[in-house]
């Protein structure tokens, strides 16, 4: 557990990682905080004066035109203190949000480098929560942290100065009554860190929960599953619950002792102050000012401390940031020209193991610990080649590494001769077209849908694409035609649909290399042999790569890898597996039933 001391060392870490974002706004900051310090001072001069306002009235000789003269410069006090603090606030919230903006792009910009596959092992969820909630939630730490704690700290601090050169005696007394209480209180901190963390994972588990059980109702309740899911969404709520009142609970004595002994400032100042006035070593007007001068001490301090709690959890968030800005990038060079297009697997060998402290890669490690191993064979330029084995033998992962979702752990891809890893990134996306089961498309038309495959093709070109896709029928038959929204996701879309749309999308592209991964299991029979028979037209020329479970689609493909466990235990045409592999012939005699047509030649 972490002791305060730990919490500071976070602190001044996330200050030393966000430093590059908060300097070209200094001046912002600086000026927020100096002006914030001059607003304190204005107000500790409504103290000053309404102190000699007392002493005046106190005095056997009142001056009226002084009371008078206090009591205007009081209130130009008060009224100055409110000005400047409401300018150091519109500086720091003007500083705050150029620099959210910054890291927002920045973050925005490093989600565009990072390989493919991160996506795949952190949930857009994720993503989304540390882009919007951790990046706002640091906001408020941000605009007030640095001038409102800097202002609640000095002004305090001026006041109690000024106390024990009134009395040392009852400034002593109140200090240290003031100390004792803020000791007890700050034991809660104890372990902060570590407990906050604990608590956005009870968050994100409740939250996952609910979505799940509100975007699967219909799902649960065709399956009679209502009882099983609803436990498990009372659970994950049940446990976000227990976890919050469980802490509350232990800091419950600490801040309550606290709150009885701090806030009550006034308390050792009568105390003390009637005990030195009544042997007449204090003052009436004395005692009466230093009482006033107490009520302006506790509540600016408490505003101070309570922003320790805020940059405790701007710590945790920043955490998550780094991660994500520090994570490694694909190793890229700036080579654009490509020989041809032969591509060459050798010695390839990848591991999800490096992901296993997230989700979906603690999953996949689990799966198969070398997804690739030892990967080596050769694709002919204009070739067809399928990659097949049962789920999870990795035949998908090698085509994600040559698509660019990771780099490989040993070995080499090369296309054209020249390894994958010399290219720039825009080359190879130029050179490779990837279509895998997984849809997205974006709010937008049909048509500009299919468009982002080439954003300068016709209209006509458009239509072509859907119709060697198999969707320029029913995209006719929606209200809107081409012109209809796709909805968020594709969501106003079935899941056939959409990916019928993203085939013409891929197609509209016109890469030389194309590779589908199980690109038509969403589409029912019918239409997946008019996608095939279309796709077999379209990829003539190129060089085609199949993953596919459906072994009648890839049975005339020139050449076909066996992959299991990571590694390729056979490969040859269809007929040469028939003969020589028997897992391949008993997952074709499985498939047999399968009445869906073969490419193509």
């Amino acid at each position: 557990m972490k002791t305060e001391e730990g919490t500071r060392r976070e602190s001044a870490s996330f200050f030393k990682e966000l430093g590059g974002f908060m300097r070209p706004y200094r001046g912002g900051y600086s000026s927020s905080v100096i002006i914030s310090v001059l607003s304190v001072l204005l107000n500790v001069g409504t103290y000053i004066f309404a102190g000699k306002i007392v002493v005046e009235l106190f005095s056997s000789h009142s001056d009226w035109s002084k009371i008078v003269s206090f009591g205007v410069f009081l209130a130009l006090c008060k009224i100055g203190s409110g000005l400047a603090m409401n300018l150091s606030t519109w500086l720091s919230h003007k500083a705050a949000f150029k620099t959210l903006r910054d890291i927002r792009i920045a973050f925005a910009k490093k989600m565009l480098r990072l390989p493919l596959g991160y996506f795949e092992v952190n949930g857009s969820g994720r993503l989304k929560t540390i882009l919007v909630d951790n990046i706002e939630g640091m906001e408020k730490t941000l605009a007030h942290m640095l001038p409102e704690m800097t202002g609640n700290l000095i002004g305090p601090l001026f006041l109690i100065v000024w106390m024990f050169f009134i009395d040392w005696r009852v400034a002593l007394a109140m200090t240290i009554w003031i100390l004792l209480g803020f000791s007890v209180t700050m034991g809660m901190m104890r372990g902060y860190e570590e407990k906050f963390r604990g608590q956005l994972k009870a968050s994100k588990s409740m939250n996952q929960a609910i979505v799940e059980f509100v975007s699967g109702i219909e799902v649960i309740k065709n399956f009679g599953r209502t009882k099983e899911s609803y436990l498990k969404y009372v659970e994950a709520i049940k446990g976000h619950a227990d976890y919050n009142v469980g802490w509350m609970r232990e800091t419950q004595v600490y801040s309550s002792l606290g709150m009885a002994i701090a806030p009550f400032s006034i308390f050792p100042v009568l105390i003390s102050g009637l005990i030195f006035w009544s042997d007449g070593s204090l003052k009436t007007s004395l005692f009466f000012l230093l009482i006033i001068l107490s009520f302006g001490i506790f509540s600016p301090l408490m505003i101070a401390l309570t922003y320790i709690d805020q940059v405790a959890q701007m710590g945790t968030y920043a955490k998550e940031i780094r991660n994500v800005l520090n994570y490694p990038e694909l190793r890229r060079g700036d080579k654009t020209d490509f020989n041809n297009n032969d591509i060459e697997f050798k010695g390839v060998s990848f591991s999800y193991d490096k992901f296993s402290n997230d989700g979906l890669g603690k999953a996949l490690a689990n799966i198969n610990k070398k997804a690739a191993d030892n990967v080596s064979f050769k694709i002919k330029e204009g070739s067809m080649t399928a990659l097949v084995g049962p789920s999870g033998s990795g035949k998908s992962t090698v085509g994600k590494l040559l698509a660019g979702y990771w780099d490989v752990d040993y070995g080499s891809i090369t296309i054209g001769g020249c390894d994958i890893r010399e290219y720039s990134q825009e080359a190879l996306n130029e050179r490779i077209a990837f279509v895998d089961q997984d849809t997205f498309l974006f709010d937008k038309t049909i048509r500009d849908n299919i468009r982002l495959g080439n954003n300068d093709a016709t209209d006509e070109e458009i239509e072509e694409a859907a119709k060697k896709a198999g969707c320029h029928e029913f995209i006719l038959s929606l209200p809107n035609g081409y012109e209809t929204m796709a909805g968020s996701g594709g969501g106003s879309l079935s899941g056939g649909e959409r990916q019928r749309i993203t085939i013409a999308r891929a197609m509209m592209k016109n890469a030389p290399i194309m590779i589908l991964d199980e690109a038509t299991s969403s589409s029912d029979p019918e239409n997946e042999a008019s996608i095939q028979k279309s796709l077999s037209a379209a990829a003539r020329g190129k060089t085609l790569i199949v993953i596919a479970h459906r072994l009648t689609t890839i049975k005339n493909a020139n050449q076909i890898a066996y992959i299991e466990d990571g590694r390729i235990k056979q490969m040859g045409t269809h007929e040469e597996l028939m003969r020589s592999c028997s897992d391949y012939r008993m997952m074709w005699e499985l498939s047999e039933g399968d009445k869906t047509p073969a490419w193509e030649d």
